[in-house]
C-alpha cells in the first residue's frame, strides 16, 4: 500500500529526470540562448514535443498510473527517494505511446506488464494511424501494437541508452519507462528510470570512523 496520500509523480515539488527536461525547457523559454552556446542546455526531443503540445500533465497521469511509487526510507524516518518495483518481482517495462489521433486529440497510451523492448526495424505508423489500429483492436491487439509501435522507434544508436537503463534499473530495483511520440513526419524515443527523489536526510550520528574488529 502507498504511504502517502498524492503521487510523487503530481508532485512539482519533487525531483526526476522527466521534471528535469520540463523545468530546462522552460528556462530556455525565457534566456533561448543558452542552448545555442552550450549542448548540455539542449533539452531531449521528446520532452520538447510532449511540452510544445501541452502533454506534461498527460505525461505524468501516465506515469501515476504505470509506475506505482514507494518510499525508501532512511534517517528519521525520511524518504530518499521512491521507487516503482516491477508488480511481478522482476522483468516488468514500461511502454507509453503519445501522439495526435485523426481528431487532434492527444493521447497516451501503454502498461507496465511489457517485457524490455528492442531495436526491431521497422517504420512506426503515424499517430492517426496508431490510434485508429488502436481504437479497432481487442486488448491482446492492443498491447502487440504498443510493443511492436515503441520497438520500431528505437534506433540502433540507443543501445547503450537501453543497457545503461536496463542496469540502473536492476540496481535501484525499479522499472524501465520506454517512451515513443508519434508524429507526421516519424517517431521519436527515449528511456529512463522510474525514480523520483525525496528529500535528501541526514542523521550526523551515524558518521563514523575507526577499525572494526
Amino acid at each position: 500500500m502507498k504511504a502517502f496520500k498524492q503521487s510523487p509523480w503530481l508532485d512539482k515539488k519533487t525531483g526526476n529526470l522527466f521534471r528535469d527536461e520540463f523545468r530546462l525547457i522552460n528556462d530556455l523559454k525565457v534566456d533561448p540562448w543558452l542552448e545555442r552556446v552550450d549542448p548540455r542546455y539542449q533539452p531531449i526531443d521528446v520532452y520538447r514535443w510532449i511540452d510544445q503540445h501541452d502533454g506534461e500533465s498527460l505525461l505524468y497521469r501516465g506515469f501515476d498510473t504505470y509506475a506505482p511509487l514507494f518510499p525508501v526510507i532512511a534517517y528519521n524516518g525520511q524518504v530518499a527517494l521512491w521507487i516503482s518495483p516491477p508488480p511481478s518481482g522482476y522483468g516488468n517495462a514500461i511502454l507509453i505511446v503519445v501522439g495526435h489521433d485523426a481528431t487532434g486529440t492527444l493521447r497516451l497510451v501503454g502498461g507496465n506488464d511489457f517485457p524490455e523492448p528492442a531495436d526491431k526495424g521497422g517504420t512506426p505508423l503515424s499517430g492517426a494511424m496508431f490510434f485508429d489500429r488502436y481504437d479497432k483492436a481487442d486488448d491482446r491487439g492492443k498491447e502487440c501494437l504498443v510493443f511492436d509501435t515503441v520497438s520500431q522507434s528505437i534506433s540502433p544508436d540507443c543501445k547503450s541508452l537501453l543497457f545503461n537503463i536496463r542496469r540502473e534499473c536492476e540496481h535501484f530495483h525499479t522499472m524501465p519507462i520506454y517512451i515513443t511520440v508519434l508524429t507526421d513526419t516519424g517517431s521519436m524515443f527515449h528511456a529512463a528510470k522510474a525514480v523520483v527523489m525525496g528529500v535528501t536526510p541526514a542523521d550526523f550520528s551515524y558518521e563514523y570512523f575507526g577499525e572494526v574488529k
